[in-house]
């Protein structure tokens, strides 16, 4: 019956509370999950413990729950948006981002010794490849065309 009603109204929400959720996340351009911590925090002044961490991403994200003191948070901030007051680069709404550092994979040495490797070995298949198509003596031997001779032509004869 679920899939009928999806079916027959494909723009009804089947979960209105995890949408605005969802929309207070993308006005502020973090994550779902991300948002949910700062809720908690808003409303317990404290961060999530690891257990209920679990215990909330499972309701949230697996069974689309959405505890009430999210919603109290995600309606706050749409409200804020509502009447142009957000400031979504506010550092207080991304203190979970997680900065990633761009890291080196190979050290200068290490990058340099890997670039004349490759080029060696580029240039050692470039030579034997041109050694080896020196040493073909008919070029147009091969099964490949435009390459025929006449003698592969039937009803040809050769003069």
């Amino acid at each position: 019956m679920n899939l009928l009603e999806t079916l027959l109204h494909p723009d009804r929400d089947e979960f209105p509370n995890r949408t605005i959720v969802v929309t207070a996340a993308n006005l502020l351009e973090i994550g779902e999950f991300q948002f949910l911590q700062l809720a908690f925090a808003h409303w317990h002044g404290r961060d999530m413990r690891a257990d209920e961490t679990r215990e909330i991403f499972d309701s949230f994200m697996v069974r689309s729950e959405v505890p009430g003191w999210a919603l109290l948070y995600a309606r706050d901030i749409c409200n804020l948006d509502r009447v142009s007051e957000l400031d979504g680069n506010n550092p207080d709404y991304h203190r979970y981002d997680v900065i990633k550092t761009p890291v080196s994979r190979l050290s200068p040495k290490a990058g340099f010794l890997a670039a004349v490797v490759f080029l060696a070995g580029t240039l050692g298949g470039a030579l034997a490849l041109a050694n080896q198509t020196a040493n073909k003596t008919n070029p147009c031997s091969g099964q490949f065309p435009p390459c025929v001779n006449t003698d592969e032509i039937p009803g040809s004869r050769n003069k």
